[in-house]
């Protein structure tokens, strides 16, 4: 069996644990609107950060359900400090909702003003590679959120990019982990990661960002990793019964 086999049994087993719009982590009103309106997935990819994923996907419903509307233009037209104080008022929509109401407001009127009011003509007809490029352009959202969204298109809503392979894997937290505990890079930073990603599966390196996402949260852990439990133990460089390095 070779590493991409093992990663790959591992994805099939996985399901959809820990996928947030197939899983049990949103509401159904909540992935529909995900999966119907693109502003709304935006809004959320934006939101993805500094608390739980569950809380970031759903903070485009809860803003709708606040302002009695999703427009991107009333949202555009609304003052900054007015967004901010809906996504504050109790129970707050994010941990930072100053920042968010910026970056959201921002975004609103990148989309009307550069994508004819639809998220979707960010992607569609573009590359992977353009595509990434236009995402990293909204306040908010980093390369590895913009590598994250695209993987996201690709695996979720069926957006065929003709480049996967250069979709690369999220520089995450737990990822930068197993690659060094595995020994798949020697130093922690993001050209040795996406590059070492790259090499175990060149096709669409970004396919590999739940699988081992899942393996960090679950299994290679901070501390007291679960080695015998992990599937790609046997490809891990480091001798298996060295204690793992305990970081992040």
């Amino acid at each position: 069996m070779t590493l991409q086999d093992a990663l790959f049994d591992f994805e099939k087993k996985l399901g959809n644990e820990y996928n947030i719009f197939k899983g049990n982590l949103l509401s159904d009103a909540v992935k529909s609107q995900l999966s119907t309106d693109f502003n709304a997935f935006l809004f959320g990819l934006i939101s993805d950060q500094s608390t739980k994923a569950e809380i970031a996907w759903s903070l485009p419903w809860n803003l709708k359900e606040r302002l009695g509307h999703f427009d991107m233009r009333r949202i555009a037209d609304m003052p900054v400090t007015d967004l901010e104080n809906i996504l504050k008022t109790k129970p707050a929509l994010h941990r930072y909702p100053g920042n968010i109401a910026k970056y959201l407001h921002r975004a609103a009127n990148m989309i009307l003003n550069n994508y004819d009011g639809m998220a979707a003509n960010i992607w569609t007809g573009q590359t992977a590679t353009e595509t990434i490029k236009r995402l990293e352009d909204f306040s908010g959202i980093s390369h590895k959120k913009a590598a994250l969204g695209t993987y996201l298109l690709v695996r979720d809503f069926d957006v065929d990019f003709p480049d996967k392979d250069a979709i690369n894997i999220a520089y995450d937290v737990h990822i930068r982990r197993i690659f060094l505990n595995a020994g798949f890079v020697e130093t922690d930073t993001l050209p040795n990661v996406t590059a070492a990603a790259q090499e175990i599966y060149p096709e669409f390196p970004g396919r590999l960002t739940n699988i081992f996402w899942a393996l960090g949260r679950d299994i290679c852990r901070p501390t007291w990793p679960l080695c015998p439990q992990c599937p790609i133990r046997d490809f891990c460089k480091k001798n298996k019964t060295e204690t793992p390095t305990t970081l992040f």
